[in-house]
């Protein structure tokens, strides 16, 4: 079911950039089911559904999950824990840490494999950018060489928008000094991505000739999505080559609508709490398919690595309100935070959101 609905104005970190439409493209078989409201765990072991009830408990400055590893830099991760240095990032499912070779600038943890494009030591284009008119832009650190793999993002942007929308949103943020970033754009009606196979067939071009032409951690390839893009981004995940093709390390789609998903997948999934551009049940429903995709438990417990923080529209107190589910095969954490940005709607990018991907990532 396609619905539409128009917003004027979208505050982004460093930059304004107008949202004139943001489409809700959610396909209507995918309603879901509700199921227990989640609620903090004393960390025992549950059998899971596939439903998802209430929105996610605040922290409250409790502890992760009993996975949780304490990272202090180096190059170590813990199952699926590490982290930035000095900080504590919760695994799942209390897995022994394990050593891992460092990752390019200390942006990601784990073993790398070059891209094919390392071969040919391609210099970083003038002024760090390839752009291609209503098609994509490859955005380059200023530490690109040609020759030592980075870790890759690919970044959906919002109907509406165009695709500098992430371009702003990363800025001064470690994906813009440390990842390799793909933004494909979507020539569909509106900047809304409505037509799946033409969408898709673009993505998948560009995404193989970055690793046929650059110099890229094919390890570490991260997917996020902001609104139409986020649906976009989990409508690959619930067609398994697509998904497979792509090979998404993990993935955090904001405001998204939800898609069966077809492999298990690292998922930070951020949605406002009170979001009036999404139906009652759509960030659940969403959370559930991913849940069920990591043979989660019904359990959670809060999430505290995420921190609060201030709105960049209104300087109110954001209360991310992360939770990470109990005993998933992969991380799966959600976020229903009240950050009023996106002209009060809760459906932006929250001020927490950049800073707590790029840090998500670096666990995985």
């Amino acid at each position: 079911m396609l619905r539409k609905h128009t917003k004027l104005a979208a505050l982004f970190v460093g930059t304004l950039i107008g949202c004139t439409a943001c489409s809700i493209d959610a396909p209507s078989e995918n309603t879901g089911g509700a199921g227990a409201a989640p609620q903090p765990s004393a960390g025992m072991p549950n059998s899971g559904g596939t439903g998802v009830g209430g929105s996610p408990v605040s922290s409250g400055g409790m502890t992760p999950s009993g996975g949780m590893v304490s990272m202090g830099g180096g190059g170590a991760s813990g199952g699926t824990g590490g982290g930035s240095a000095g900080s504590t990032m919760g695994g799942h499912g209390g897995a022994a840490p394990m050593a891992g070779a460092g990752g390019t600038g200390g942006a990601v943890t784990g073993a790398v494999n070059p891209s094919a494009g390392c071969s040919k030591a391609t210099a970083r284009p003038a002024n760090g950018k390839v752009s291609v008119a209503n098609e994509e832009i490859i955005d380059f650190p200023t530490s690109y060489d040609g020759t030592k793999p980075m870790p890759f993002l690919v970044a959906l942007h919002a109907c509406g928008n165009p695709n500098t929308q992430w371009e702003g949103l990363l800025k001064g943020s470690v994906f813009e000094t440390n990842y390799v970033r793909l933004l494909p754009n979507t020539t569909d009606s509106g900047q809304c991505w409505n037509s799946y196979s033409a969408n898709i067939a673009r993505i998948l071009k560009q995404y193989d000739d970055v690793l046929a032409n650059y110099c890229v951690d094919t390890n570490h390839v991260f997917g996020v999505g902001h609104s139409s893009g986020a649906q976009m981004l989990v409508n690959i995940l619930s067609h398994k080559a697509d998904a497979q093709h792509l090979n998404f390390k993990g993935v955090s789609p904001v405001a998204a609508d939800p898609y069966n998903v077809a492999l298990p997948m690292p998922v930070l999934y951020i949605d406002g709490k009170n979001d009036n551009q999404r139906s009652a049940d759509s960030a659940k429903n969403a959370v559930a398919r991913f849940r069920t995709a990591n043979m989660c438990a019904d359990t959670s417990k809060p999430y505290t690595p995420v921190m609060g923080c201030k709105s960049k529209q209104d300087q109110s107190q954001v209360d991310p309100g992360c939770i990470i589910y109990d005993n998933c095969t992969v991380p799966t954490i959600w976020c229903s935070h009240n950050d009023p940005d996106y002209s009060n709607t809760e459906h932006g990018v929250p001020c927490f959101g950049i800073t707590s991907m790029s840090d998500f990532f670096k666990t995985l």
